[in-house]
């Protein structure tokens, strides 16, 4: 839990007290010769495997369908509840991995489940985990490649892969924290709120090449009308306007790993340079540049 101190602080200064919630954290490259299934037992908490490269598993939970996944991808799942899945993996797709796992008192250290923006997720009375599979970004994949490659021993080790491990774990969660316009969101129905959710997740699965309206409403199975009001409804803005929020979150985290430059970042997000770093001074109150450096 991070608590801000009640000291005397000069304008401009802030400080927290933070305390590390309990986790594990895992990570290598995984070959299995033959081809194998492994069925694992989750306890409730969060689990959360980044996959870089292009290797694939496959995965089913009952009584859910069989899902494949080619990386670079990202795997949360979220429950209250213990569950069981079903792995299927390829011999001749060999997986480089990280995996974030934390129990759900982490969770409930971390996170206040009553009103924060997590509560949609872990609010899960008896319909199974929330699951979310998703292509991993540029940024995503260089805090998973730090987590590998780590250069320091002992505890300092522990210490560096703590802080990424959560750093993660943040990045990946900020996607998903988009609030619900609670003024408006009461007119849409329980059954559009499943299908402008499954929306939302085919936007940040394609933000660098937005589908257009009229495919993503066929997917989800609303006309063009009822998606772009409801969307706006329930997440109190317009797609496009989700989408531009998103690429720019995106922007500034692969700018914060210090392994980008404004130009690779703005290409990576779908923007020209200029245009790139007008957008981001407005959102972020910073020019791209000056957090690169």
């Amino acid at each position: 839990m991070i608590f801000i101190t009640k000291n005397q602080m000069m304008p401009g200064q802030w400080q927290v007290q933070a305390s590390t919630a309990p986790m594990t954290i895992g990570g290598g490259e995984m070959c299995t010769k033959p081809d194998q299934i492994i069925t694992e037992d989750n306890a409730p908490g969060l689990k959360l495997v980044l996959m870089l490269g292009k290797g694939e598993v496959r995965y089913r939970m009952l009584p859910s369908r069989l899902t494949q996944i080619s990386g670079p991808a990202i795997h949360l799942s979220l429950s209250d509840q213990p569950f069981t899945v079903t792995h299927s993996f390829h011999a001749d797709s060999p997986l480089q991995y990280v995996a974030i796992r934390m129990p759900q008192s982490s969770l409930m250290q971390w996170f206040d489940t009553q009103g924060g923006p997590i509560n949609r997720f872990l609010d899960m009375t008896c319909s199974g985990p929330f699951i979310h599979d998703a292509k991993a970004d540029p940024a995503l994949q260089a805090l998973a490649k730090q987590l590998l490659l780590c250069p320091l021993q002992g505890a300092l080790r522990d210490l560096y892969l703590s802080g990424k491990a959560l750093e993660l774990t943040a990045n990946v969660l900020a996607r998903l924290a988009v609030k619900p316009s609670t003024s408006t969101a009461i007119g849409v129905s329980l059954r559009h709120r499943d299908l402008l959710y499954r929306a939302q997740e085919l936007l940040m699965r394609n933000l660098n090449h937005p589908p257009s309206l009229d495919w993503l409403a066929s997917q989800v199975g609303l006309s063009v009308t009822l998606l772009t009001r409801g969307f706006r409804q329930l997440f109190g803005m317009s797609i496009y306007e989700f989408v531009r929020e998103q690429r720019l979150q995106q922007a500034y985290r692969m700018l914060a790993t210090g392994e980008y430059n404004v130009s690779a970042t703005a290409g990576m997000c779908g923007y020209t340079d200029s245009h790139f770093s007008k957008a981001f001074q407005k959102r972020f109150g910073i020019a791209p540049h000056k957090l690169c450096h």
